[in-house]
């Protein structure tokens, strides 16, 4: 139900707090706030959830989930059988894969060849850093004095300057308070991540190696590298099927894969690293492919990639301590960054324009979890308990040729409080909790569908979503709580980045449960009839779309 309410949200820009204040009240269209408390009770049995058809939940039994005959069986068919136990970690199989670079014996220069050669393709700083992590005998005693104290200095401005202090090893802003996975330090597996073209899934395991699961092919890559150690992140190269870049903690892998029999070895990585730029905990390719951002919440800078130059370009803000992860939007246009703080920014990267950011701040705590829908919507919540879900519209009307105006400042809208919800079960004398911090959210590429995870609860809640003009979120609707088999908690998700056409309109939730059992979730909605419409219209997405974008790396500031 939308109503018009008087509103003011706790999000703005840094430099519209003065305007603000002169104007303590904005006239906004807002949506009811949907509580937890409107899903229905979940069921006490030790059945799990395992598919949502024409808004009907399906539930399944252990011994039955393989049973083709179950309703769920024919949409699962395109997708990759997943498990993960225990005993195949750290095996002697996965202790005789390499990879390309044990196949060739390294060629050695000189060091004063190195140091030209380094000076020469990356510059004098990096050059200096060569110097002083030789051995002192190789150039000299006091050449390695001069080059340590110079990297010493260089390093106690970046401190001073870009770098936060050493992160705490458990606990709030340690690497596991960041991520996007529940128990990271545990689970068997890390992370996961959809290919956006194919039916290809990567899976990080616990001993930090990447199993890649194709549907129909019988061979499992497994890809290990000296470097890959503490895998938070991992994501597909779009318009390229087999690159894929890992966030680790001395950097950013970005992998070669080649598929099939006898070629796992051929699969190669190329590290990318940056002095102080550690440890990685977030990746993100461009949708057009050709850009990669890392972010670590050991420093305030965030980098962007060219992998074909294997070069990066620091985009250098002062304040908001580290950053812990960045999400591009759909269109690529716009770029998103939590810090480890409670300040966040949203680069506009379009079209003909310098990059330049709009700095916001939440109340409390620090963005824990973001994503973009369609139209440049985006969501995000920060890690306080409990949290809440905002909605902040970023699409212009290019169409509106009125002046701008003070009631014009975009504010976040409130969508869903995640206070907990304790939900009695049918035996009358325990109950299940739903709610609290939340660790992960995302939302299907349709706009459609947003899932969350909670870091103290064995359910992940499904939300309906509907997105009006200018990318804002009109309405929204619980639609169920996902459970596991008895024991299990859910640890990391994503949804399929592809819709099967065929029997309905398939979306598709990937789930790593505790136990390694990694579920494709079906979502399958009811059939439509089109409507058939015989005026002449123009799409209003071919009229808002950006062809190009300005991705001169030198023009970032």
């Amino acid at each position: 139900m939308v109503t018009d309410v008087n509103f003011r949200s706790p999000f703005y820009p840094a430099l519209d707090v003065t305007r603000l204040d002169k104007y303590v009240s904005k006239r906004v269209i807002m949506i009811k706030i949907l509580s937890l408390h409107e899903f229905d009770c979940p069921s006490a049995d030790d059945l799990a959830t395992v598919a949502l058809i024409e808004d009907v939940l399906h539930y399944c039994d252990y011994d039955n989930l393989t049973n083709e005959l179950r309703p769920f069986a024919k949409y699962l068919r395109e997708y990759p059988e997943v498990s993960i136990t225990s005993d195949i970690l750290a095996t002697r199989e996965t202790a005789r894969t390499a990879c390309a670079g044990d196949l060739f014996l390294p060629v050695h220069d000189s060091i004063f060849r190195r140091l030209a050669s380094v000076c020469r393709e990356k510059g004098l700083i990096d050059a200096v850093c060569l110097a002083a992590s030789a051995e002192p005998q190789e150039i000299t005693p006091i050449l390695h004095l001069i080059a340590t104290r110079l990297k010493w200095m260089l390093d106690l401005l970046d401190k001073g300057i870009y770098q936060k202090e050493t992160l705490p090893i458990s606990g709030s802003g340690s690497v596991a308070d960041v991520v996007h996975t529940r128990n990271w330090e545990t689970s068997l597996a890390r992370c996961i991540s959809w290919h956006p073209h194919c039916s290809r899934l990567a899976v990080v395991t616990w001993d930090d190696r990447i199993r890649i699961f194709t549907h129909g092919a019988p061979i499992i890559p497994i890809l290990r590298h000296g470097a890959q150690k503490s895998v938070c992140c991992i994501n597909w190269r779009p318009f390229a099927g087999k690159e894929l870049a890992v966030a680790c903690h001395t950097g950013v892998l970005v992998w070669t894969i080649e598929l099939g029999a006898a070629s796992n070895i051929l699969s190669h990585a190329v590290l990318l690293k940056q002095r102080n730029h550690a440890p990685v905990t977030s990746v993100r390719w461009h949708p057009q492919g050709d850009l990669l951002v890392s972010c670590s919440p050991a420093d305030t800078r965030m980098i962007i990639w060219d992998t074909s130059k294997k070069e990066g370009v620091p985009l250098r803000r002062v304040g908001g301590d580290g950053l812990c992860f960045a999400r591009w939007s759909s269109c690529g246009s716009h770029l998103f960054s939590a810090s480890c703080r409670n300040i966040f920014r949203v680069w506009n990267t379009g079209v003909a324009t310098l990059w330049h950011a709009d700095k916001w701040t939440v109340p409390n705590g620090r963005v824990a979890v973001a994503c973009f829908g369609p139209n440049l919507t985006l969501l995000f919540a920060s890690n306080e308990d409990p949290a809440t879900i905002f909605s902040l519209p970023l699409q212009e009307n290019i169409f509106d040729v009125k002046k701008p105006s003070l009631d014009d400042v975009k504010l976040a809208v409130p969508l869903m409080d995640l206070t907990r919800v304790n939900f009695s079960l049918d035996d009358g004398d325990s109950y299940v909790t739903v709610g609290g911090r939340i660790t992960a959210m995302e939302w299907d590429p349709t706009g459609r569908y947003l899932a969350i995870l909670f870091q103290d609860s064995p359910y992940i809640a499904l939300i309906k979503t509907k997105l009006g003009n200018l990318s804002r979120v009109i309405d929204v609707k619980p639609s169920c709580l996902i459970k596991g088999f008895p024991g299990e908690v859910p640890n990391c998700m994503d949804f399929y980045q592809k819709c099967q056409k065929g029997s309905g309109n398939v979306i598709c939730l990937t789930i790593v449960w505790s136990s390694g059992r990694i579920q494709h979730f079906p979502i399958i909605e009811k059939k439509i009839a089109p409507v058939t419409n015989t005026s002449t219209s123009v799409s209003s997405h071919s009229l808002l779309r950006h062809d190009t974008y300005n991705f001169d790396l030198t023009a970032i500031y």
